[in-house]
């Protein structure tokens, strides 16, 4: 099989030829690497690339096959991580030029599934610093850009893990949300991308750690260009047993489609893919209902807690272990010493800035978002699930992430809430940008989330390929 063909595979498909024989796993390894050396100089999304042990490891995978019959599920197939999360023997930076040198000694948890299963890693993805800004960039390699338009965002902060699977430079990665993190950028790139319940999937080993009361809105996720490789991943970094979403009926089901934040107003292009989305899941036999649920108040909830139990942990992993001084780092860069991304910079100042009011107007009681949890529930009945944008807009240009009407409050009001979310893809705007919405499940419903997801990619096709890729032809 030609080396364009396999890299377009999904990883589901990759997985099935390589058990069965019909593709070698080091023509699969060396396709990709191929790849990655014709994309990764326009997109930067690597930090460290391991293409050396990769092949190693495709060749002992090669003579296992020979060997047994008893083969896991991912076996031979090339994945890519997110620098928040630690994979042994690699370097470690989690985006911050303070970790520049850093090296794993132990894998992350969901790392160490995804490698049980059989998955190669080919390299680390670019993240912003400490996964602090919706812009992926950071003093190491630079910024990241949009394989769609190099002059728009790859979003943050797994962008480097979005562009390069939209690029096929990988066929499946693993991201982390605390806000948005996998679903901004899946938006923002053209591919598919799971915020899980939180807690379903182990986030032991991120950097940064996030404190006990917010643990869980912190989640670790795949991201991929086809649904079925996002539903594989789940079935291997899920702590609890999986069910096969394709036995789920959707016919009958609620389908939420709440109003839109008023103070985050959604553009016409995403307004008319959202509704689109909805009509093609009515057709496919959800019943649609038009909702007004309290997330308004959900994202103030949320944005208070976050300054209250988060600013003070951020400020001092930025700052290699000191909290961050604004002043004295405005200063660096002035003097170009810097020791963090002004995009991150400026977006901490923001935080900085805007965090402290809202609590001052009485938001940040992590009480009331329980309360809110179990009015949403009420209208959010078991096996209903929401339908929402991802983002205001398609992907900005680059410098949007500190302002506060690009803010990420469509994604993050699910990670307090603990809902598990995806970003879906449905075709592209005028300007050939992705267009994504976001589906939302009830906790501990995200085999639901992906059966809607099918049917939006039945609908719409699977994610496009960027002129980036140069397989869009």
């Amino acid at each position: 099989m030609h080396s364009n063909e396999l890299i377009q595979l999904s990883a589901a498909d990759l997985a099935r030829l390589i058990r069965s024989r019909e593709v070698d796993p080091v023509d699969v390894v060396d396709a990709h690497i191929a790849q990655i050396d014709r994309v990764n100089s326009r997109i930067k999304a690597l930090v460290t690339v391991t293409f050396d042990r990769a092949r190693e490891e495709a060749r002992r995978i090669r003579d296992r096959i020979e060997r047994t019959s008893n083969l896991p599920p991912l076996l031979g197939v090339p994945v890519t991580v997110k620098d928040a999360l630690p994979v042994d023997g690699l370097r470690f930076t989690a985006g911050s030029a303070f970790y520049r040198n850093n090296v794993a000694t132990k894998d992350a948890e969901a790392v160490r599934r995804i490698k049980e299963a059989g998955a190669i890693v080919l390299g680390k993805t670019s993240c912003s610093d400490m996964s602090a800004s919706a812009e992926t960039t950071n003093l190491i390699v630079g910024l990241t850009r949009n394989p769609w338009k190099p002059d728009h965002s790859a979003g943050g902060s797994s962008g480097g893990e979005a562009a390069l699977i939209a690029s096929c430079g990988s066929p499946l990665g693993l991201g982390a949300d605390f806000g948005g993190s996998i679903r901004i950028p899946a938006a923002f790139c053209g591919v598919v991308g799971l915020k899980p319940t939180g807690g379903r999937i182990a986030t032991d080993g991120h950097i940064p750690q996030t404190p006990d009361t917010v643990s869980e809105w912190n989640t670790v996720g795949p991201l991929a260009r086809r649904v079925q490789d996002v539903a594989l991943a789940l079935s291997v970094l899920s702590k609890t047993p999986t069910m096969d979403y394709l036995s789920i009926d959707l016919r009958a089901r609620p389908l939420l489609e709440p109003r839109f934040l008023s103070s985050l107003p959604v553009n016409r292009e995403v307004a008319v893919a959202v509704e689109t989305a909805g009509a093609a899941l009515r057709s496919a036999g959800m019943v649609g209902q038009r909702v007004s649920l309290p997330f308004t108040k959900v994202a103030m909830e949320s944005t208070g807690v976050l300054s209250r139990e988060y600013l003070r942990p951020l400020r001092t992993a930025l700052g290699g272990g000191e909290p961050v001084r604004l002043l004295d780092e405005f200063w660096a860069h002035y003097r170009r010493r810097p020791r963090i991304s002004l995009p991150c910079l400026m977006a901490l100042a923001m935080f900085s800035l805007f965090g402290p009011m809202v609590q001052a107007l009485g938001y940040g009681r992590l009480e009331e978002i329980k309360k809110l949890r179990s009015i949403i529930l009420q209208s959010m009945k078991p096996g209903s699930l929401m339908l929402w944008p991802v983002f205001p807009t398609t992907a900005p240009k680059h410098g949007f992430a500190w302002k506060l009407n690009k803010s990420p409050s469509y994604t993050l009001i699910f990670n307090s809430l603990g809902f598990p979310a995806i970003a879906m893809p449905v075709g592209l705007s005028n300007d050939k940008l992705p267009l994504s919405v976001q589906i939302v499940g009830c906790p501990n419903e995200d085999e639901t989330v992906l059966a809607a997801a099918a049917a939006l990619e039945k609908a719409f096709g699977p994610s496009a390929l960027p002129p980036t890729s140069a397989l869009s032809s």
